[in-house]
């Protein structure tokens, strides 16, 4: 099991179809016109991760926006909502170019949905415990698609974000992800303006930004200016190499890393609030891509496991969950959690990112 250690500070036709321009120097990108894109200013240059919150501390089933991580890997750019348009091309019947007033002015949806970091790329089978619970505003994508028609043999859609700069030793032109075009048409996949009812702050992608629930982090592209229809992935070195799982057993080929597995957090009891013979109630969250079913606690460092209450899943968020106990005797106690879904995926006690979280408490003697 993971023993919770704290905040990491860490570290139309062919024009549209595959996009794998990641040697393009900066002068050189391109819009679907052909016309060049001249890159913003950064107003942060390189990796940045901003996380206040440690596990236990996120007690609400919505997390504030100030409380939540933030994280990008090549820079924050310098941009206006006033100035700023998404386009929309590759396989389409029609390429529409929409200003972030123009997006305001279609149908809004809302859709609270876990928002979970994949952990660096460099190390993925780190868990890194950035997560919380929120609710993204916007269009919907399927609503987009819609509007620019889909031409026969799509498969995936593009998203390229403004950022741009080194990561891993090398310089990117672009932050680029992709969908496979069924979860892009699928109804909960956003082009955001809004989180908890208010505009995207610059650092948390605004104006724009792709929300996709049910997928890591990774694939919710900032700074989003731009979405391509593609009958093939993305040729960025963000989903051919960074990204990418490899198998656990070391064969077979690596696998896009999408879905959220299932996960769990402990935020209660915390240290110092337990004693001997007074009941307390070991709460916390539970998530995945689809709803979790059962979720077991343990108050022995995992030798029993108890079946605990778990609440209905609303729409994409997370799930709150509860065990009484009354401790029996003073010391220290190893407390953990492990998450099930309906198709029987588990949270692993071996090295992966959504590792089983564990906590030690201290129980006292009664006051």
């Amino acid at each position: 099991m993971d023993t919770d250690t704290g905040i990491d500070t860490g570290t139309g036709a062919d024009a549209g179809r595959a996009s794998n321009t990641d040697s393009l120097p900066g002068p050189g990108r391109r819009t679907g016109d052909g016309s060049a894109v001249r890159a913003p200013a950064l107003l942060h240059k390189g990796f940045g991760l901003m996380q206040k919150l440690r596990p236990e501390h996120l007690t609400s089933f919505i997390t504030p926006e100030a409380d939540l991580f933030t994280v990008w890997h090549l820079g924050v750019p310098d941009v206006r909502a006033d100035s700023w348009t998404l386009t929309v091309g590759g396989m389409v019947s029609r390429t529409l170019t929409l200003s972030a007033e123009d997006l305001a002015g279609l149908p809004q949806t809302e859709i609270t949905a876990v928002h979970e970091c994949a952990g660096s790329p460099l190390a993925p089978t780190v868990p890194q415990r950035r997560v919380g619970n929120v609710r993204w505003g916007g269009v919907r994508l399927s609503e987009l698609l819609r509007l620019a028609g889909i031409e026969q043999g799509a498969a995936y859609v593009i998203s390229t974000g403004v950022d741009h700069g080194v990561y891993d030793g090398a310089h990117h032109e672009r932050y680029e992800k992709d969908l496979p075009l069924e979860k892009a048409l699928d109804g909960s996949v956003l082009v955001a303006l809004t989180v908890n009812g208010e505009p995207l702050p610059v650092r948390r992608g605004g104006p724009l930004r792709l929300v996709v629930p049910g997928y890591y982090g990774t694939n919710s592209t900032k700074w989003l200016d731009s979405l391509t229809v593609s009958d093939r992935r993305s040729g960025s070195a963000f989903t051919t190499k960074y990204y990418m799982d490899r198998p656990e057993n070391g064969s077979g080929s690596p696998a896009p890393v999408w879905e959220l597995a299932p996960n769990s957090c402990l935020v209660s009891p915390v240290d110092g609030n337990v004693r001997v013979g007074e009941p307390v109630e070991i709460r916390g969250w539970a998530w995945a891509h689809e709803p979790v079913t059962s979720v077991e606690v343990t108050t022995d460092g995992g030798r029993t496991w108890n079946p605990a209450r778990v609440a209905a899943r609303v729409q994409h968020g997370w799930q709150g969950f509860g065990f009484p106990w009354t401790p029996t005797s003073v010391g220290e106690y190893v407390l953990a959690c492990r998450a099930t879904t309906g198709s029987g995926a588990t949270q692993p006690d071996t090295p992966r990112r959504n590792r089983i979280h564990q906590r030690v408490v201290f129980v006292d003697q009664p006051a």
